[in-house]
């Protein structure tokens, strides 16, 4: 586990209530809506020690959220770059759903907090500039929940091969793969 860090923890919290986060659009997937009013929320559950926020340095670049232990755990000390604020977007999908104890498989949470973090990073830099990885499959994630979110962003409609892509890419990428169909856990703070 990480350490306590006022500058992860501030991260967290000035992402939560980042003018450009607010230009998140409301949406449903699989039957389950996100909206980002929750995230104003959420930071109040940050700032009562509910959800804590962890600095892990052996987590560079990275971030994740523990259900268990309700904890954003990220290696950002200061998030400065739409990469960074967005990787922050997309765990504290993950802690809503966990404060809202939630069901869906981990497949289904992933591509919510996905597409939140494409429409985060499309948000704040148009519609040119997506989120990549050297990796083809796990490229297919980003590839299949940047169209997602430039729909939702557009005021279109979300195109149903799409999110069936955006699923499978999810079930085959190596970090998801085992737990994919699992249920994602959230069980409450």
């Amino acid at each position: 586990m990480g350490e306590t860090s006022f500058w992860a923890e501030r991260a967290v919290k000035n992402t939560l209530t980042d003018s450009t986060v607010a230009k998140i659009k409301t949406f449903s997937f699989s039957g389950i809506g996100f909206d980002i009013q929750t995230f104003p929320v959420l930071k109040t559950f940050i700032d009562s020690g509910k959800i804590k926020v962890e600095y892990d340095s052996a987590k560079s670049g990275m971030a994740e959220y523990d259900y268990k232990t309700n904890t954003i755990i990220t290696g950002i000390k200061i998030a400065i770059g739409y990469a960074e604020m967005g990787l922050i977007v997309h765990e504290c999908v993950h802690a809503v759903y966990d404060v809202a104890k939630q069901k869906m498989s981990t497949a289904i949470s992933e591509a919510i907090a996905y597409i939140v973090q494409s429409q985060y990073v499309y948000v704040a830099n148009g519609p040119g500039k997506r989120l990549s990885h050297s990796n083809a499959t796990k490229d297919l994630v980003f590839q299949y929940a940047w169209a997602i979110a430039a729909c939702i962003q557009e005021g279109k409609p979300i195109d149903k091969l799409d999110k069936s892509n955006l699923i499978s890419a999810i079930s085959a990428h190596p970090f998801y793969a085992k737990n994919a169909t699992s249920d994602a856990g959230f069980d409450g703070v």
